[in-house]
């Protein structure tokens, strides 16, 4: 795997600007970008009515005209949403409402998607120091949930989670969860093993790659983790000026 996120929402995205990103992600050797759906929300939430079908139907444009210009470039896409709130009670909607769209969106067209990942970082949360085992809990909850909408769906699946989610620097506890006691990282191997294919992108932002707390070290609990488990760890950095 070697991608790259796009953030800019969907319908901000100018021809001039689509072309740019793509013909500097093939010139970098980028095989698929992670674009960012959260906008769709606003569509979402719209009153019924021509405008709101107006909007949809625009949406659908871009998300399709996109995939077709980055499938010339040899680059797939995979649909991206979340938020740190997102497997909350009262704000899981939300992660539903766009997964439902990326599922419907490839049943009804021919361009597709490759796939749908969530961003998710509920360790933001004011609550996740108050109580960080059930925040957890409703993460692994909307990422079980989420996979039974998938069950007929042809997208791939990946989840982006912090590199700290193994438990290393007693960042986060071990809890139990459906009858296993681990740490968030074990019971997302788990969970994810219902299906196939699926991912895990760890965010091991470092500016330096060997020696201790290093990309390659912060990473290397997760890697040895996942060899048990068909879910493959994608490793995230920063290449950006930050």
């Amino acid at each position: 795997e070697n991608g790259t996120w796009l953030w800019t929402p969907l319908l901000d995205i100018t021809a001039e600007y689509r072309d740019q990103i793509l013909t500097g992600a093939k010139k970098s050797g980028i095989k698929n970008i992670y674009l960012s759906i959260d906008s769709y929300l606003d569509i979402y939430t719209m009153q019924s009515g021509n405008e709101k079908d107006t909007k949809q139907k625009a949406f659908n444009g871009a998300l399709a005209t996109f995939i077709k210009k980055a499938e010339e470039h040899g680059i797939t896409v995979d649909a991206e949403a979340g938020w740190r709130n997102w497997a909350e009670y009262g704000n899981s909607y939300k992660a539903f409402a766009v997964l439902d769209y990326a599922i419907e969106f490839n049943k009804t067209h021919d361009t597709k998607l490759r796939g749908f990942q969530y961003d998710v970082e509920p360790y933001l949360l004011p609550l996740y120091q108050v109580d960080k085992k059930e925040t957890l809990r409703n993460f692994l909850a909307l990422i079980s949930q989420s996979l039974t909408k998938l069950n007929n769906s042809d997208l791939e699946f990946s989840v982006v989670i912090p590199e700290f989610y193994d438990g290393t620097n007693d960042e986060t506890p071990k809890f139990s969860y459906r009858g296993k006691t681990g740490y968030t990282t074990d019971h997302l191997l788990t969970t994810l093993e219902r299906r196939p294919g699926s991912k895990i992108i760890v965010m091991s932002y470092r500016n330096f790659a060997t020696g201790e707390d290093g990309s390659i070290d912060v990473s290397r609990n997760e890697i040895k983790t996942a060899n048990n488990y068909q879910t493959k760890i994608i490793i995230a950095q920063e290449t950006g000026d930050v």
